[in-house]
């Protein structure tokens, strides 16, 4: 399980790439990346499409083609994509890996595990990251049983 941490630590790094980018704004992964971006994050989208979001900024098409600065990054993709991406990860030098909740599975954990990365495995993002409306619900309901990393 994270620490509080390592959720910190994570959320504390200036530049945050996410791996599972949709251009589509009802996607998880579209919609964690504006609220990154909203709350301040300095955020880089990642999917095999490439291209730019409407806002203009690049999709970057794999975790290798990000910028060097880049040394966090959030998974919200499906389990089977998973291991690629944070093959890619270690192998470009990626710091901290936040793998969001039903995205891992036990060959991600198995390569986190073995390696120096600071990993956040299987935590919602949006309740750590200034969480607002249902996840600041959700996250005090696990405050009050005590299931929050500490």
């Amino acid at each position: 399980m994270a620490t509080k941490a390592q959720i910190d630590a994570f959320l504390s790094s200036p530049h945050i790439a996410v791996a599972g980018y949709s251009r589509s704004p009802k996607k998880f992964g579209s919609m964690v990346f504006r609220i990154l971006k909203e709350k301040g994050h300095d955020v880089y989208a990642v999917n095999p499409a490439g291209g730019e979001t409407p806002q203009g900024q690049t999709v970057y098409p794999d975790v290798m083609a990000l910028p060097e600065k880049v040394k966090a990054l959030l998974v919200v993709t499906k389990p089977d994509v998973a291991p690629g991406l944070v093959k890619q990860a270690l192998e470009k030098g990626i710091t901290h890996i936040w793998i969001q909740q039903m995205t891992g599975n036990k060959e991600v954990k198995e390569m986190l595990d073995a390696s120096p990365v600071e990993q956040v495995y299987g935590h919602c993002i949006l309740l750590h990251a200034q969480p607002a409306g249902i996840h600041k619900a959700h996250r005090w309901i696990l405050n009050v049983f005590g299931r929050l990393p500490k």
